[in-house]
């Protein structure tokens, strides 16, 4: 009797383990997703922009490049006409030395050179200013600070070469006018002089703009 019951303990365990056995494992729940983007809008109340301000935005994105195009566009005729400008300056300058040493050094004051140096002078001139006017003209989508460094150099440079180029511009005729005066030499010296002034400064500038 002892032994039956001990069975049938034996075969109740033996269904309860097998039914256990039989049901299905429960899958743990997934884990929270983690895109790492944290650009999201918490209440809902991001600000969406209006088709005008959109428009706005491309209208002021458009013009920004025209700008940009304009002043490089500018900037690559300033940087031209400028070393054609050193170029036809250092000449003049050179013409009008020999025009002084012919008048009033070993020369015979043949007057041979002068033709040269005024055709030459208003030449360079003329360059000179074109050249200043891109510069200016060129619009600045991007303002800057001023501060020491090679763009200011080059501006200060110009600016010098520009007083020298107008005092030459004064100067020239009235060494002319004094013909046969005993102050005509003086002119004509610091007529010279501020030539090779402005040739100086306007290497000064080309050279800050190059390096």
């Amino acid at each position: 009797m002892h032994a039956m019951r001990l069975l049938a303990l034996s075969l109740a365990l033996l269904a309860t383990t097998a039914a256990r056995a039989q049901q299905p494992a429960h899958s743990p729940p997934p884990p929270p997703s983690s895109s790492g983007d944290m650009s999201f809008d918490l209440f809902g109340d991001k600000e969406k922009k209006s088709p005008l301000d959109v428009a706005r935005e491309q209208d002021r994105v458009a013009k920004l490049e025209q700008k940009v195009k304009l002043r490089r566009s500018l900037l690559k005729w300033h940087q031209v006409l400028g070393f054609a400008t050193l170029g036809a300056l250092a000449v003049t300058d050179v013409i009008g030395t020999f025009a002084y040493v012919d008048k009033y050094g070993s020369g015979n004051d043949t007057g041979s050179f002068l033709t040269a140096h005024l055709g030459l002078g208003v030449g360079t001139s003329a360059l000179f200013a074109t050249t200043g006017i891109l510069a200016l003209a060129a619009p600045n989508p991007y303002p800057k600070p001023l501060k020491l460094d090679a763009a200011l150099v080059h501006k200060v440079a110009m600016a010098l070469a520009t007083a020298c180029f107008v005092a030459q511009l004064v100067l020239g005729p009235i060494t002319g006018t004094r013909e046969g005066k005993l102050d005509q030499r003086d002119f004509a010296v610091a007529h010279l002089v501020i030539g090779y002034g402005a040739f100086a400064f306007m290497t000064a500038g080309v050279l800050a703009y190059v390096f």
